[in-house]
């Protein structure tokens, strides 16, 4: 049974708030990660400190901080084991480019990513779900989770599921069992109706069609900028950050002209775009800044024409232009992503101080690796800023990672039939926004397995009366959960702000 609907709401009396709120420190390093291939794709472990050279700017840059974090452990790690730090971890976006992919083709690619997720390791890999169409552009799925079950059923559906959770990611009983059946060799989990119903899927109706026959220039601008805005987002989060793009590609030769990249007259086409390519540069800017890597993978297998020389080569640029890898040429597209991800399993972490509040750009230099090596690292940051808002993936984030916040201190109670979210009033108030004078509140529920069994979310507004009082406000919500052990979260935010308190506890329901 799922947990109840209703909302209670009361003021907590007599009780004396003891809680103070405590200021983010941010000490101003730049990460840098660095991956070293071998002559065999493989990559280069065993080096130290004085195997990189680090130039911000064409200076070299003493390296004030240094780590090498190997991911290429057991895959048996249990699905509650947790990173010791939030960098110790991989964040991969499995993002499925529905404008300029055929269905067919996006059908092999989503059992290529299902197969990766189901041999990742739990306890240092991440995966969202993302995709792309001309009218939505990006849209998530799924937020970062290890859950398994939720992650099949969004890279099968390519949907936002119908869940009413802020996350989309609770599942009943009844659905978890079908997602949670036993997968075959590729790592699919349905195999009669799979092709057929993705591809109704992927279609999207006659709008989307249209877009993908429309290879304009704007429709590729629009694209760069939503990938950058994406890049953007992924920003406030910790961890190895990689978007690995499923696509075949958008036509390259509209930006940088093809074989006429000076056109002798307006009727004979091709030409170098100016506009388009400070989109293309601007999103290359935001990854660097970011410290995202766009991982690419032409999913149009082995198609290239002779007579075609730029085929495919957007997705190339892409990738190189965000220090990411790019998989072309293959067919056996499972084989192809897990030798990516395994190649990525060894990261070297620089950090160096910045030296004022403006942009640069990065070089890494690695001694003493085989010849023939290759390096791989993030090539630039962006100007100093602070974030005035919290993106929904950070909030997913804190609340289904258990990353501690300080912004406000909230409490959370459980018992076998009731939630209670008492949130302070005292600290909130002088922190509220006039114009937006809200605290949203998100509870989840989790099973012994670390799936989510029930999500929820609240909004208090706090009006002039409401600012008076000195009591705080309890948030309750009955539940009706079967037998066994849970964990419930609570996050709380005060809009317009990143002020932000997480609390957990655990229950058990007899």
């Amino acid at each position: 049974m799922g947990a109840l609907i209703r909302w209670g709401i009361i003021a907590l009396v007599a009780v004396t708030a003891t809680a103070q709120v405590h200021e983010n420190v941010t000490v101003e390093l730049i990460e840098v990660p660095v991956y070293v291939f071998g002559p065999d794709g493989k990559p280069v472990r065993g080096l130290t400190k004085e195997n990189f050279e680090l130039r911000v700017d064409r200076r070299q840059q003493p390296i004030e901080y240094f780590d090498a974090m190997d991911f290429g452990v057991a895959t048996t790690s249990a699905p509650s084991q947790q990173p010791r730090t939030q960098r110790e971890r991989r964040l991969y976006l499995l993002l499925f480019d529905q404008l300029y992919s055929l269905p067919t083709r996006l059908a092999r690619a989503q059992r290529a990513a299902e197969y990766v997720v189901e041999h990742s390791n739990r306890a240092s890999d991440l995966f969202a779900v993302a995709t792309y169409t001309s009218n939505k552009g990006v849209q998530f799925a799924t937020p970062f989770i290890c859950d398994r079950a939720a992650l099949r059923r969004a890279i099968e559906t390519l949907s936002v599921s119908t869940a009413r959770d802020p996350f989309h990611v609770a599942m009943s009983a009844a659905e978890r069992m079908t997602w949670d059946e036993k997968e075959n060799d590729l790592g699919l989990i349905k195999t009669g109706k799979f092709d057929s119903e993705v591809e109704e899927t992927i279609r999207g109706g006659a709008a989307n069609q249209d877009a993908l026959a429309e290879q304009s220039k704007q429709s590729i601008e629009d694209q760069l900028a939503d990938y950058a805005d994406l890049a953007q987002r992924l920003s406030q989060l910790e961890g190895q950050k990689h978007v690995l793009l499923f696509s075949e590609g958008f036509d390259s030769t509209k930006i940088h002209g093809g074989n006429n990249p000076v056109p002798v007259d307006l009727r004979s086409g091709g030409g170098l775009d100016a506009r388009s390519f400070r989109v293309l540069d601007q999103t290359f800017q935001k990854f660097r800044s970011a410290g995202v890597f766009l991982d690419a993978v032409d999913i149009a297998g082995l198609h290239h024409d002779p007579s075609k020389p730029y085929d495919n080569d957007s997705l190339q640029f892409l990738a190189h232009g965000t220090g990411g890898e790019f998989v072309h040429n293959r067919n056996d597209f499972a084989n192809a992503v897990t030798e990516l991800t395994e190649s990525q399993q060894v990261v070297y972490l620089l950090a160096f101080n910045r030296r004022d509040a403006r942009a640069g750009s990065i070089d890494v230099r690695v001694h003493g690796i085989p010849r023939g090596s290759r390096v791989s690292f993030r090539q630039g940051f962006g100007k100093a800023s602070r974030s005035t808002d919290v993106d929904p993936l950070q909030l997913a984030d804190i609340l289904i990672n258990d990353v501690p916040q300080s912004g406000i201190n909230i409490r959370l109670t459980a018992s076998a039939s009731e939630l209670a979210v008492q949130l302070p009033t005292d600290e909130i108030v002088p922190q509220l926004v006039d114009k937006t004078p809200d605290v949203e509140t998100i509870l989840y529920v989790f099973d012994s397995n670390g799936s989510a069994v029930f999500g929820g979310e609240k909004t208090i507004k706090f009006t002039a009366a409401e600012r008076e009082k000195k009591d705080p406000i309890v948030l309750r919500r009955r539940i009706d959960l079967p037998a066994g052990h849970y964990v419930a979260k609570a996050i709380a935010r005060i809009a317009g702000t990143t002020s932000l308190g997480f609390a957990r506890t655990e229950f058990t329901v007899p």
